[in-house]
């Protein structure tokens, strides 16, 4: 999700001081009122009535009237800040970790658009190989737990850092919209390889990792098997129907920041994922979401339940009660590598 989805701490912010507003403003209405009284009051109950309403609708519009005034201030100004350090390149030396389990290449290859990604790369044991993509602003060292998994089942894995991310090229980061086009260069990479089958390629991701994940397979019909931890939103329209006033303004916060994000970067905005998921078909997804239910939102389980909806039969759904996002392994480790593993193994007739 874009990072307005988690506005919530602002919202109760903005709640509070509508709030106060309300308080003084009923405060000056007594005083009113108390100066009112000094003039003949209405005789009748329906004069009695009208007064009484036009009180409590002076009221209620001006607590409306604050709250939306706060709200939108404060949806623009996160827009704003947002804009400036979510697009910014987010480099980091990357390290071979001491103690490594398995032996990694370091290697490079070209993004569809001529950047340079850097990462390492596994050989399969059992000629199938998996793409594997952090979250937002990591590096490839992030997706380490799942490589390791990955490994002593025999896969061989690709993970490298998205672009402007880690060691790889960019001048900007896009929360996923033209990350698509490394993935296009990572298979370009894999086809290179005689050790890699190219019939046999998979790719898995979190976070913002999980959703270009799920754009790869979209675009690139070589990837056979999807598994998605927390994907995120590409475009706002990807936001589930919301079912109250607080959550309807995080989305229209949502829209703006694409809007913005338009502008800032002069690039196309890529389809919305809920237009795209269906191409993926009749390939297994498999979606992964946190059950721990989040302020005004829901749980991050419910956006990949819109998802898997939309995706079709081929698109299965593990929520894990206990997740909030992305922590499935620190919660289940046993259950969460079996299930990998297997998700992965079935699609590849192991």
């Amino acid at each position: 999700m874009q990072i307005l989805f988690y506005l919530w701490p602002e919202i109760l912010i903005t709640l509070g001081v509508s709030a106060l507003m309300l308080f003084m403003a009923q405060r000056r209405q007594k005083k009113l009122a108390a100066k009112a009284a000094l003039q003949p009051p209405p005789s009748t109950f329906f004069g009695k009535l009208l007064i009484g309403l036009k009180i409590t609708l002076r009221l209620v519009a001006f607590g409306v009237g604050a709250f939306l005034l706060i709200a939108i201030s404060i949806a623009i100004y996160r827009n704003i800040i947002g804009l400036q350090t979510e697009t910014a390149p987010a480099p980091s030396q990357v390290e071979i970790p001491a103690g490594l389990p398995f032996a990694v290449e370091e290697v490079t290859f070209m993004s569809e658009d001529g950047l340079r990604i850097a990462g390492w790369f596994i050989s399969p044991q059992n000629g199938a190989t998996v793409i594997l993509l952090h979250g937002y602003g990591g590096n490839r060292t992030h997706m380490l737990w799942h490589a390791d998994k990955l490994v002593k089942a025999g896969y061989g894995v690709l993970m490298y850092d998205e672009r402007a991310s880690g060691e790889s090229e960019g001048t900007y980061r896009s929360y996923g919209w033209e990350d698509s086009r490394d993935v296009g260069g990572a298979l370009a990479f894999l086809n290179q390889r005689p050790d890699v089958d190219p019939e046999k390629i998979g790719i898995g991701g979190c976070s913002t990792g999980g959703q270009i994940a799920l754009q790869g397979a979209a675009y690139y019909p070589q990837i056979g098997a999807v598994w998605a931890d927390g994907a995120s939103t590409i475009r706002a329209s990807d936001i589930p129907p919301v079912h109250n006033p607080i959550a309807a303004i995080i989305v229209g916060a949502n829209y703006m920041l694409d809007w913005m994000y338009q502008v800032k970067l002069d690039i196309e905005p890529p389809l919305p994922l809920t237009e795209i998921i269906g191409e993926i078909a009749p390939r297994p997804i498999m979606l992964i979401g946190g059950g721990t239910p989040m302020v005004f939102i829901g749980s991050e389980g419910d956006v990949q339940k819109y998802y898997a909806d939309i995706a079709g039969p081929n698109a299965e759904v593990w929520v894990i009660p206990e997740a909030t996002h992305c922590d499935g392994p620190a919660q289940r480790p046993d259950e969460y590598a079996r299930q990998m593993v297997e998700f992965f193994d079935k699609a590849f007739d192991r």
